[in-house]
């Protein structure tokens, strides 16, 4: 059956290929994401110090390149002398990836065909490539281990239902797991299941995005114009929010008028911004990025990226998105500033949100009455602070665990 997936894997890649070029007649992602990848061979070539040794750390998008920052900052401290890169495979990643010191190149990934894996570990050279989270490249592995590169995935998370465990493709997938000389996983289940499995070089390292978003707590953030909207009223942040979790704040904002929404959608194309400003214009709002104010609003709309994660401290409650969709967005960006946080049930990817449930941290919400409830209880008592502080500190030291093996794996190179 290994046989066989190995016929029907490229034909996978070639489809997503032709679809994606197809998408690209009419998606400016799409557009970008093709685009990123022209002439790929001669660009990366030109970024290569043949001179110097090269780490590669590779992440599906930004979100996941958050939980690799904390490791790149330290990479960067103790191996100075080496390049090293960072790519993405998706355009979100590629464009608004800010840490731009701690790499000497950002770049993409080209798509996983055998030729282009070939090429790309063979220009490159790696010592060592980390993946992050769920990036599990089958032919790079290969030809990466071709070029002699350590591998490493981490911070994974796995569950019983992945292709990499069940079904006739798991023979395939579980080839590509052995590839990488560690693996290093947030959770328990997680550990449990590549035990099961029988991988080698498994460990427990925790979740780094915990750390990351201390990092961005920790950076100045001008709040003025903000604290000046909120006027020491309470307020509501929605944080990633979609149409879903927007519909329910215009009934709470019908039937409250106690407090200020800093409103921070998913999408912030022009079209939704549009929609927005003319969905809630009976209650009053405002573009953040015009830095104007009317003395009747109620609303802010965070109308730029990158904004959100120091957004968080100047709000006492947080409703956070795509928990009534595709799954929930990131909670822990929001829980480090010690406020609560709502979301929707489509969480279970996410094993954090429900330590924050039986913490009294979090609530689960559904509907308008379960936003309601959860509203009004977290107006009248917000939880200590303690419970918060000691919450977060069980949570770190992922990065710690990342860079150990990373150095182990490195240091055991330079000796031979």
């Amino acid at each position: 059956m290994t046989s066989l997936q190995r016929i029907l894997y490229p034909i996978v890649i070639k489809t997503y290929k032709a679809l994606i070029h197809l998408a690209a007649l009419q998606s400016d992602k799409a557009k970008k994401w093709v685009d990123g990848r022209h002439l790929w061979r001669e660009e990366l070539q030109k970024l290569v110090d043949p001179e110097k040794k090269r780490i590669l750390i590779h992440a599906a998008s930004l979100g996941e390149m958050e939980q690799g920052t904390p490791v790149l900052r330290n990479l960067r401290k103790q191996w100075p002398d080496h390049q090293i890169f960072v790519s993405f495979f998706s355009p979100s990643g590629y464009e608004y990836f800010k840490e731009t010191e701690l790499c000497d190149a950002i770049i993409y990934l080209p798509l996983d065909e055998k030729k282009n894996s070939a090429d790309f570990a063979e220009i490159l050279k790696p010592e060592l490539a980390l993946f992050i989270k769920y990036e599990i490249w089958p032919f790079l592995l290969s030809a990466l281990k071709k070029v002699n590169t350590k591998l490493i995935l981490a911070p994974a998370v796995f569950r019983a239902n992945q292709i990499y465990f069940k079904g006739d493709q798991k023979a395939f997938f579980r080839k590509a797991l052995l590839k990488f000389d560690r693996i290093l996983v947030q959770d328990s289940p997680s550990l449990e299941i590549l035990k099961k499995e029988k991988i080698k070089g498994i460990g427990l390292c925790g979740d780094s995005r915990f750390e990351r978003a201390l990092e961005n707590k920790a950076k100045d953030y001008d709040t003025t114009f903000l604290k000046t909207f909120i006027n020491e009223k309470f307020c509501l942040i929605a944080g990633s929010s979609w149409k879903k979790e927007e519909n329910l704040l215009l009934n709470l904002l019908e039937e409250h008028s106690d407090f200020k929404l800093i409103l921070a959608p998913h999408d912030i194309s022009e079209g939704n911004i549009q929609s927005i400003l003319q969905r809630f214009s009976k209650f009053g709002i405002s573009p953040y990025s015009k830095k104007e104010l009317n003395s009747q609003d109620r609303v802010i709309l965070i109308d730029s990226i990158g904004q959100l994660r120091y957004i968080y401290r100047t709000a006492d409650l947080a409703l956070i998105g795509g928990g009534l969709g595709k799954g929930v967005h990131n909670t822990i960006e929001a829980i480090v500033y010690q406020i609560p946080v709502l979301f929707g049930p489509k969480r279970k990817k996410f094993p954090e949100t429900e330590e924050m449930i039986q913490l009294g941290l979090a609530a689960e919400i559904e509907n308008y009455p379960d936003l309601k409830k959860a509203f009004l209880s977290f107006q009248e008592q917000t939880p200590a602070s303690t419970r918060f502080e000691d919450y977060i500190q069980t949570k770190l030291g992922a990065s710690q665990k990342i860079n150990e093996a990373i150095n182990e794996l490195l240091s055991n190179r330079e000796s031979i």
